[in-house]
């Protein structure tokens, strides 16, 4: 894995943050998409229908930045804004925060919200921060530069898709279970992979398909709550399973910064394992390895997930324990 750019921390997988220039270049692209949408308003449709739709478009673009750290001119660059202290969006607040005091600036004779984004020349740190910024507690970094690496998805030999579909389990079914998780219990060594037998959850005797043994896994989640998993789930914010396809656990998530989509990832057990995959979510799904690699997850189909590793999606993560 890349060393971390100086001022971020490890997490960030070496991208580095970006300096005055291509964060006014953006900006420049932004200003640009929205000035040429509503000179064609206002064209067609007059002053009043084109000032509302330019400022439809700017809360647009902030609300955009703030659940996904992107922005037209952040596209273009290869930028993405981000939370000082991990690589996630902003989220609303701060993403919020951050248009306030841009928007604070452009009182100043209409161009002092060009201050407010140059004031990253100011900042001698490594972080490179404008004003708005610091309010924030927000970052923007270079993903060209690096990042994580793709997980390694399930080997052929043993498809997920061999799990025979069956119909949903209701939140009311007896073969199912339904977990509310509340708020996370900081761990004093931050996102730390669980070992074998460092859990209490009562580990049932695996289920037997064909010749095949299918493992029970234990995931321990981040506020110290484990779960013993014999089949497929699904997680997320307030997650909903495919009509149609087998469910048997279903885990929501108390999140109240919404770093978590509704139904963030898919998870399962078959003979060779553990696996996850994510459900087209905005913040994505990571595997860190018991090494410190990170893996990101993929829509298209599920990555294995081994022994030790720790899962991350949006800002909360558990950890998987498959025993012997």
């Amino acid at each position: 894995m890349a060393a971390p750019a100086s001022g971020l921390g490890a997490a960030f997988f070496g991208a580095a943050t970006v300096g005055v220039g291509p964060r006014l270049l953006a900006f420049l692209v932004d200003c640009v998409v929205v000035a040429l949408v509503a000179t064609l308003v206002l064209v067609l449709g007059g002053p009043v229908l084109a000032a509302l739709v330019a400022v439809e478009i700017a809360v647009g673009v902030v609300v955009w930045e703030a659940r996904t750290g992107c922005t037209f001119g952040n596209l273009a660059l290869g930028l993405r804004a981000a939370r000082q202290e991990a690589p996630y969006a902003p989220g609303l607040r701060r993403g919020a925060l951050r248009a306030l005091v841009v928007a604070a600036g452009h009182l100043v004779a209409g161009v002092g919200q060009w201050l407010v984004i140059g004031s990253v020349a100011f900042d001698r740190g490594a972080l490179h921060q404008g004003w708005h910024d610091r309010v924030a507690r927000a970052v923007v970094v270079d993903v060209r530069r690096s990042g994580p690496t793709a997980a390694s998805p399930v080997a052929p030999a043993a498809p997920v898709s061999t799990l025979a579909p069956v119909a949903p389990v209701a939140a009311s079914g007896t073969g199912g279970s339904v977990a509310t998780v509340g708020s996370r219990v900081p761990s004093p060594s931050g996102v730390s992979a669980v070992s074998s037998g460092s859990t209490s959850a009562t580990r049932p005797a695996p289920p037997v398909t064909g010749a095949r043994v299918v493992p029970v896994v234990v995931l321990t989640l981040d506020t110290g709550e484990a779960m013993t998993v014999g089949g497929p789930g699904v997680i997320g914010r307030a997650p909903r399973p495919t009509p149609g396809e087998r469910c048997d656990h279903v885990v929501s998530m108390d999140d109240p910064e919404r770093s978590l989509s509704r139904t963030h990832a898919h998870f399962g057990v078959d003979a060779d394992g553990f696996w996850v995959r994510d459900a087209g979510s905005g913040n994505g799904t990571v595997v860190v390895l018991p090494s410190g690699q990170a893996l990101v997850v993929g829509a298209d189909r599920p990555s294995r997930v081994p022994s030790g590793a720790t899962v991350r999606i949006g800002d909360r993560w558990f950890a998987v324990d498959v025993p012997r």
